[in-house]
């Protein structure tokens, strides 16, 4: 699906065509699904209901924004060339179309471009620029119990897909901002149709189309999580490779009879390049080397306490080659299996 074709064919009234500036907008008693009070001095932002979508296109230093809040959408040129800062009560979810977008996080400069998709923390205080920024977004603003629900509920994941959507859950909490980037382009007409969907339902607002839409967000989140790689503001990356790792070193322990890189990469969804980067960064060992230390680790410990013969543990870790197991182990240890057991029993 092209999303972009999609959206420049909604039809609009001359009369549903408005031009004002962010005080005037603030100022009109328009509803446009959110409301602008001053809270310690700073623009604070509520929605008005638990779901709420428009498009934003930045060309050329304006900003133009499409509104579904009506019964007939609303296209509002804004006649400002830059944005009031503001911090809001909802999660801000933005799929850029097209181009890139600039956007000022509390004192950071964010960039994102096509086919990325940003999560703004409702507590960070921020603004885009329309100056540096030239792109067609979808922007959806979601209230953080629904979002939770979302990404958390609903749908039937791996408790690989759980430690991730954990691990973005706690950071969005604790960040600014969330970065997704598509590593499968097949998900990418998946993201659009869920996106368009979600559109057609508040633009139409048929009975039920409230609960609809938040399908189609749990069908959205569900997307992000197996076709996206995320990353997040510059002080939390370290953090969260390190959790990643764990998690990685963790399955990879679990399954060290079978496993591959072919699996990491199936269940974690990175390219293999990720993962052998992220292991040396973590141990200076590459995703091989890892593997046989922790086939090796395994054996010691099945050699010191079982009672297991040396053939029997190396089919247990995954060897299927005696004499490749037998070379690894020396290499690892100095000695041989027979002789690390009897050396461990003190015999």
């Amino acid at each position: 699906m092209q999303l972009a074709e999609e959206l420049y064919r909604i039809p609009i009234a001359p009369e549903h065509h408005l031009k004002m500036t962010y005080e005037q907008l603030n100022a009109c008693d328009m509803d446009f699904d959110f409301i602008s009070v001053i809270r310690d001095g700073k623009d604070f932002h509520k929605i008005t209901q638990d779901l709420c979508i428009s498009y934003q296109k930045f060309h050329q230093g304006h900003l133009t924004n499409l509104f579904f809040s009506h019964e007939h959408p609303v296209h509002l040129d804004l006649g400002d060339t830059e944005l009031v800062s503001y911090y809001s009560d909802y999660i801000e979810l933005r799929y850029i179309v097209s181009g890139y977008l600039t956007v000022e996080i509390e004192g950071e400069i964010a960039s994102f471009t096509e086919n990325e998709i940003c999560f703004i923390n409702s507590m960070a205080y921020h603004r885009e620029s329309i100056r540096d920024s030239e792109c067609l977004l979808v922007n959806i603003c979601i209230d953080r119990d629904v979002f939770n629900e979302a990404f958390l509920g609903n749908v039937s994941i791996s408790p690989l897909q759980k430690f991730l959507r954990k691990n973005i859950m706690m950071y969005s909490d604790r960040q600014h901002y969330l970065k997704f980037t598509p590593i499968k382009l097949e998900q990418l007409d998946s993201i659009q149709d869920s996106l368009f969907h979600i559109i057609s339902e508040i633009r139409n607002k048929r009975p039920g189309y409230m609960d609809i839409s938040k399908g189609y967000l749990i069908r959205l989140m569900d997307s992000l999580s197996s076709g996206y790689q995320y990353s997040f503001s510059r002080q939390e990356n370290a953090i969260y490779e390190e959790k990643l790792f764990e998690a990685v070193s963790e399955y990879m322990k679990n399954n060290l009879s079978s496993v591959h890189m072919h699996a990491l990469t199936e269940n974690f969804h990175f390219q293999p390049n990720y993962f052998n980067n992220l292991i040396k960064k973590q141990t200076g060992k590459t995703y091989s080397e890892y593997l046989v230390f922790l086939r090796v680790e395994r054996a010691k410990l099945l050699l010191e306490s079982s009672n297991l013969n040396v053939e029997e543990i190396m089919w247990l870790i995954g060897y299927r080659n005696k004499g490749f197991f037998y070379k690894k182990f020396a290499e690892t240890t100095g000695l041989s299996p027979s002789k690390y057991r009897a050396q461990a029993r003190g015999k």
